[in-house]
């Protein structure tokens, strides 16, 4: 009996170490994320390396582990909306993209991508001068404060009696926008690297969210006066005085999106270059906003002339609406890259991209189809890390 105990009792002891010993190794492989100091990151990413250690090196060894990063510069051809008779017509703008996260040994990881670019602030104007062309107290070196009406400085008051700024003449700017937009996106990944294929190449499958923000900005403004042959204000002025007015129809269209995506990023490694392309394709929801509001200025001259005085002048802000509305939204995007190994971890690379919203946005005038789609594609050139 006593044999038999001893026997269940050395059992036991031997279960509970490996059970410990078991726990121990596998610690944290559960967890949602990953310490990622666990895979004791080399920072030496500008060291000297020649060819010959590149050639020697397997594809599973070159491809980073830990920490990286990257940055680059975008310049991106945008269409324009809808409601643009030269719908089809591309508007080229600068961008802008930052590249975020770590790989770890297990070869799975997180990574952030940030991008952005600036409205191409393409539009059609016109130049018109005003009734009164010139101000000449408002020319360098000639205002006159006698009547206490001189900012400090040294700008005549109110600002509706000055040249206009840039010009040594009062003009007006009467036309429309063409395409004046802004994108912003903000997205976050769980990736998975795949083992190396026969010829060296490497798949990284990934999953993750998406944030955008789309803006879309449109103006029209008009200009008629008593004194205009072709658009003649409407009004009947007091003795001898003229009347312009000044109409500007502006719209702010406001897209916020948020939604899932799939991925990948395929890469190769040809002795000091690399291959890559990364691809998404996602799909958001759109909560969508529209502000429409009208200016007039209204401006009361004494007489037609060079100098002829304001009699009065006011700006009155009309017809202020704002609308909201909801939409889905589906696109992809996609780039294409060669990359050069400068030192160790340091690559400069360059690339084309395409980027599409295939329908959902708002774009234009409050009027306009809130089912619109945009499309952008360029090429990018930048640095990165460890990548």
């Amino acid at each position: 009996m006593s044999v038999l105990k001893l026997t269940i009792g050395c059992l036991a002891v031997l279960a509970i170490t490996s059970g410990i010993r078991n726990a121990s190794a596998h610690d944290g492989e559960h967890m949602p994320f990953a310490d990622p100091f666990a895979f004791e990151p080399d920072f030496r990413w500008f060291e000297p390396v020649t060819s010959m250690d590149l050639a020697d090196m397997r594809p599973s060894k070159r491809a980073s582990i830990g920490w990286y990063g990257g940055a680059d510069l975008m310049q991106l051809w945008v269409n324009r909306p809808q409601s643009s008779t030269t719908y089809y017509n591309l508007d080229s703008t600068w961008g802008s993209r930052l590249d975020f996260g770590f790989m770890n040994e297990e070869r799975h990881g997180w990574q952030a991508t940030y991008s952005q670019f600036g409205s191409p602030g393409a539009s059609r104007v016109v130049a018109l001068e005003r009734l009164n062309r010139l101000n000449p107290e408002d020319l360098a070196g000639q205002a006159d404060d006698d009547d206490g009406f001189i900012d400090p400085r040294g700008q005549l008051l109110p600002e509706a009696d000055r040249n206009t700024p840039g010009f040594s003449e009062r003009l007006y700017f009467p036309g429309e926008s063409q395409n004046q937009i802004s994108m912003r996106s903000f997205e976050l990944n769980k990736a998975f690297r795949m083992e190396p294929y026969h010829y060296g190449g490497m798949l990284e499958p990934l999953i993750g969210v998406r944030y955008m923000r789309v803006r879309d900005h449109y103006f029209r403004s008009t200009y008629r006066s008593t004194d205009s042959i072709s658009y003649p204000l409407i009004v009947t002025p007091e003795d001898d005085e003229v009347i312009e007015q000044f109409t500007t129809e502006f719209s702010t269209a406001n897209n916020y999106m948020v939604g899932g995506q799939l991925g990948f990023r395929y890469f190769k490694f040809y002795d000091r270059f690399m291959l890559s392309t990364d691809f998404r394709a996602f799909s958001m929801h759109n909560f969508q906003s529209n502000f429409d509001s009208t200016v007039v200025e209204t401006t009361v001259y004494d007489d037609l002339g060079l100098e002829s005085e304001v009699e009065q002048f006011e700006r009155a802000r009309l017809g202020t609406i704002d609308r909201r509305g909801d939409r889905f939204v589906y696109g992809f995007d996609t780039r294409v890259e060669l990359a050069y190994t400068v030192t160790r971890n340091f690559n400069i690379r360059g690339g084309v991209q395409h980027f599409t919203l295939a329908r959902g946005l708002w774009r234009g005038r409050l009027s306009d189809s809130n089912d619109q789609a945009l499309h952008a594609i360029g090429y990018t050139f930048g640095i990165t890390i460890n990548r």
